[in-house]
């Protein structure tokens, strides 16, 4: 962020309670988005596509990006996971 000639009250990040709600929604964009790109995928192969196969891909996505958020948060406080 530049904050050359900016008021200091304006150049502040986003705050803290706001990060918590950021990141469900990064969570929940990544699983419909893993369901997305399966859905894709099956019709393409001609398969058959499956609620029980939109909820695995859906816990799967977000799984996924959970650990990238955790990991990214510990490297941020200068720990290696």
């Amino acid at each position: 962020m530049h904050t050359h000639n900016v008021n200091s009250k304006t150049a502040t990040t986003t705050p803290p309670e706001r990060w918590g709600a950021k990141t469900v929604r990064h969570l929940i964009d990544r699983g419909h988005y893993n369901v997305a790109c399966a859905q894709e995928a099956h019709a393409h192969d001609g398969e058959k596509f499956t609620r029980l196969d939109a909820y695995s891909y859906f816990i799967r996505g977000a799984g996924e990006a959970w650990v990238k958020v955790i990991r990214h948060a510990f490297r941020k406080k200068g720990r290696n996971v």
